[in-house]
């Protein structure tokens, strides 16, 4: 089997990668939140043509190591849609899901975890209860409004009276996940999280950026709050520093960023070693979470996955559109991703061959 073209499909704010071969078999991958033409064209020079899909760990060695300018987000980002396809060909190939080429499953579902937001109280409580009322056993939001590096008293207070009306709203028994897209300095996210103790979070999520690990590690020490982070580290190499130190509590490596499919497992096996729970960054598209489910279904560590509100334009770019029951998405047993594009949907959009 030899691959033919790369077609790159724009949706909204992501690119569907979709590979075919000249057995007639095609694979789906997907390119979020980044420089769209930029990737494109890096796609376009890659020399894949006349390749053989299956040799999956050959493709990606070549593209990771032998790059000089390597590293993420837009390189890491070519390297993780392409791989997704691939082993969407080769699952397909071999006629079974891509999890069972990894170890099989170990579970049948996967806990999900989504949004909500408000610019007061009342509408985060609102927002809230909705995800609630959906099913959702786990729901996160980020409380601090526009603050960045510090935050003064009177925004201080109404982040917090934010949090503490929502969890007296949802109760105790739904995981309230606190996100601070990495904003504040040290001091600042110690404050915070030590007001943040009372209400009982699930996780604090980057309360300081990611690129200097010691600062993380400061804010861990002092924080009885479990510590999530690492959306903006990509492959192996990104995560080493973090879990020798035993810093984080939970990863979050998105799968569309940080090398793909099998990087994510294998960051999983290395988190493993830790006693460090996976819970992958997926604010994506349908295909980013239907690989996340196989990476959720094969990796024992796996905690939850973040899925989105998505539009229902997004949604329907599958033939069969992912369909939460009770926060919890089902682990596909077709062959592959187990999901099919729906071309008539996605007709409007317009297709660029690169390959």
């Amino acid at each position: 089997m030899k691959i033919t073209a790369i077609k790159m499909i724009p949706v909204r704010y992501m690119k569907v990668v979709k590979i075919e071969t000249d057995e007639g078999i095609t694979g789906l991958g997907e390119v979020v939140d980044c420089h769209f033409e930029t990737v494109a064209f890096a796609i376009s020079q890659l020399p894949l043509a006349g390749k053989d899909p299956i040799r999956i760990e050959e493709f990606w060695q070549q593209m990771h190591h032998r790059t000089f300018w390597r590293g993420g987000p837009i390189w890491t980002s070519v390297i993780s849609g392409v791989e997704q396809a691939l082993w969407d060909i080769k699952a397909k190939a071999l006629g079974v899901p891509v999890n069972h080429l990894l170890g099989g499953p170990l579970r049948e579902k996967i806990k999900l975890y989504t949004h909500f937001s408000g610019n007061t109280s009342e509408e985060c409580v609102r927002t809230a209860l909705d995800r609630v009322e959906k099913g959702y056993k786990a729901i996160k939001f980020d409380p601090f409004g526009s603050a960045y590096q510090t935050i003064d008293g009177k925004e201080m207070r109404a982040s917090i009276a934010r949090v503490k009306t929502v969890r007296e709203a949802i109760g105790e028994d739904i995981d309230l996940l606190i996100e601070a897209h990495g904003r504040f300095n040290p001091n600042t996210a110690i404050r915070l999280g030590r007001m943040l103790e009372d209400f009982h979070p699930f996780f604090y999520e980057e309360p300081v950026p990611p690129e200097n690990v010691d600062e993380m590690a400061k804010v861990a020490a002092s924080v009885d709050i479990p510590i999530a982070t690492g959306e903006r580290l990509y492959t192996r190499w990104g995560f080493r520093e973090l879990l020798e130190k035993q810093i984080a509590d939970y990863i979050q490596p998105d799968l569309c960023h940080t090398g793909g499919f099998w990087e994510g497992r294998k960051i999983a096996a290395m988190a493993e070693v830790y006693h460090v729970r996976v819970i992958p960054h997926n604010p994506n598209g349908p295909i980013s979470s239907i690989v996340a489910v196989h990476l959720g279904a094969c990796t024992p560590n796996f905690e939850m996955l973040e899925y989105p509100q998505r539009s229902a334009e997004i949604d329907a770019i599958l033939k069969e559109p992912l369909s939460p029951q009770d926060g919890y998405l089902a682990v596909p047993t077709g062959p592959g991703w187990g999901v099919e594009l729906n071309e008539e949907a996605i007709a409007k959009g317009s297709s660029q061959s690169v390959g």
